[in-house]
């Protein structure tokens, strides 16, 4: 995997000496080498060492669990955007349970506790798209039933329909203010459908 990063950023900070700010992404956590570093209180090199140890011997397969990512980060005083690696969360543990056994395992159990609840949350962010677009598809029948059955003199039924609905997503999108930018797309798709919907029937003077 390679590319820039999209996921969700969540920061560990389990004492005063370490803080870093995790990548969730794919249903895992990610960190770079330096924060793997900072994590179990070891040096760069050693870790690299463990890391091509592992790959070398077979115990994890780099294809599933190294992404090649873009980043912004200090270099003196220009910030200059670098791809570095960022390893997942099975690597994150292996190398930990090599030099650092004791945050390894607090590290894994927040991981564990933190992707539950991230995954969790996915569930239901799916549940309630599915009831927005059950919601949507019901409100657009109602409406093309309004049009097509010549009911043109009942304009108020078709303002209250239109108008429910247009509150109905402003309601959603404030719910979902802090949403990943996939789940943004999805429902601006959802807005973009009802602003279509309201020029098809842009006769009845709806604002």
């Amino acid at each position: 995997m390679s590319g820039k990063i999209t996921g969700e950023i969540i920061l560990y900070q389990p004492d005063d000496t370490i803080r870093l700010e995790v990548m969730i992404e794919n249903e895992t956590v990610w960190l770079t080498q330096a924060q793997i570093a900072q994590l179990f209180g070891t040096e760069i090199p050693a870790i690299s060492k463990h890391i091509n140890n592992i790959y070398k011997v077979g115990e994890l397969d780099k294809v599933s669990t190294v992404s090649i990512l873009e980043i912004v980060r200090q270099e003196g005083e220009r910030f200059v955007q670098r791809k570095v690696a960022h390893y997942n969360l099975d690597m994150i543990l292996s190398v930990g349970y090599r030099v650092n056994s004791i945050n390894a395992t607090l590290f894994r159990r927040w991981a564990t506790r933190v992707l539950k609840e991230y995954l969790l949350r996915g569930v239901a962010i799916n549940q309630r798209f599915e009831q927005i677009e059950q919601r949507v598809a019901e409100s657009e029948k109602k409406i093309n039933f309004l049009v097509k059955a010549s009911f043109v003199h009942d304009e108020s039924r078709l303002r209250n329909e239109i108008r429910e609905l247009k509150q109905y997503i402003e309601t959603i999108l404030a719910d979902f203010n802090d949403v990943n930018e996939d789940t943004r797309m999805q429902l601006e798709l959802i807005c973009k459908e009802l602003a279509e919907l309201q020029t098809k029937n842009n006769w009845i003077g709806l604002n």
